[in-house]
């Protein structure tokens, strides 16, 4: 049996890869499976990490560690909870740190795949330290649960991991403040991206797994109490933390703003099969038909129309918008992808517009698109 003691305890490590030196002088390496920031001597941090989370005063590192994957994962996520700490104590004494004085946080997404994004102003200086995917364990807020904590301990894979270097001193509630300002940030980012939700219908807000080390300088000569929207602190923490992690999910899923003008990735998260599409459009052993679907749904008045109806469905299911409205414009809206097409609004928005989106798709296999010759209103598109 491949259990993930005997993996670990066979793993070469190798030489430490630089990464970055932040603005404070604080050095970010890659040393085997892990992300290693060295805090300045006088830190604090407070983190919701596994190991060593809370308040946690004068750390030798932070630090971020990949999962150990395939079969041995499975041996350390079924086990009890004592197992993984004991795989992050044994991950930091395998790179040289001390386990009694760092702080370790961990995913399934590997470390070269991190972002590092740094603000100042003045003497002030933020920095975010992110490895990021949603891909599959993306979640939104209230989504059903998937496990019961009192049964097992369980980690899914997919995780946001932010570690934020603020070169002040901050007291503890105002450590606090940061993690709402930076989550937040993440959020917005998610949604600025349109990040699908793997259990619920939703945009993402994160995933089930995400975790956050703020590290401050207990030494630093400039103490700050405020780090909500309205001060200078929560400006940089925002625009850190929102750029390190879309930079971080192009790096690991390439999710990026491009990737999403797509009207299939749209619909991904109504869970609608593939086998839905050839149906919709009577496609069934049709040649070329995958790639037609593809290189339509990329195309941008399909993919404006696909993001006009889904926000509309959206808007109702939030209760913001007049369902009998709503749904008359959504019906014109995907009437629009396929000229002659009437969709079935009974099906709900989601498969009328993948149905239309289909329609369109044949037709234009068939040589019969009316857009084929129209060009684009925005010709960088």
């Amino acid at each position: 049996m491949v259990t993930w003691r005997k993996v670990l305890d066979g793993e070469q490590v190798g030489d430490p890869i630089e990464v970055q030196r932040l603005p404070g002088g604080q050095r970010v390496y890659r040393h085997g499976r892990s992300l290693v920031v060295l805090p300045k001597e006088d830190s604090a941090v407070l983190s919701s990490a596994y190991y060593h989370g809370g308040v946690f005063d004068r750390p030798s590192a932070v630090f971020n560690t990949t999962g150990i994957g395939g079969e041995a994962e499975m041996d350390l996520m079924h086990g009890p909870r004592e197992n993984y700490l004991e795989y992050c104590s044994r991950c930091a004494e395998k790179i040289g740190l001390d386990p009694a004085t760092v702080v370790g946080l961990g995913t399934a997404v590997t470390m070269d795949k991190a972002a590092v994004v740094s603000e100042t102003f003045g003497n002030l200086s933020v920095s975010a330290v992110v490895t990021a995917g949603v891909e599959g364990n993306g979640g939104r807020v209230g989504d059903p649960a998937s496990y019961d904590e009192t049964e097992k301990y369980h980690r899914p894979s997919g995780t946001i991991v932010i570690i934020l270097v603020v070169d002040a001193d901050l007291p503890v509630q105002t450590m606090a403040r940061c993690i709402m300002t930076a989550t937040e940030a993440k959020t917005a980012a998610l949604q600025e991206l349109m990040a699908s939700s793997r259990y619920s219908e939703g945009i993402a807000t994160g995933s089930g797994t995400d975790q956050i080390a703020v590290v401050c300088d207990r030494g630093s000569e400039l103490r700050l109490t405020d780090a909500g929207k309205h001060s200078k602190l929560g400006e940089l923490i925002g625009r850190c933390v929102l750029a390190a992690v879309k930079r971080a999910l192009g790096n690991w899923a390439g999710m990026t703003p491009e990737s999403r003008m797509d009207a299939l990735i749209r619909l991904d998260r109504f869970r609608i099969p593939p086998d839905f599409y050839i149906d919709a459009a009577d496609a069934s052993g049709r040649d070329g038909f995958a790639e037609s679907l593809a290189e339509t749904a990329r195309r941008p008045e399909v993919v404006a129309a696909a993001a006009a109806a889904i926000h509309l469905h959206d808007e109702m299911a939030w209760g913001i918008c007049d369902r009998r409205s709503g749904t008359e414009l959504a019906r014109r809206t995907i009437a629009s992808v396929c000229p002659g097409f009437e969709p079935d609004m009974d099906e709900g928005i989601p498969r009328a517009l993948a149905r239309a989106v289909s329609r369109l798709a044949l037709r234009s296999l068939d040589r019969a698109d009316p857009w084929r010759n129209i060009p684009s209103p925005n010709p960088d598109l």
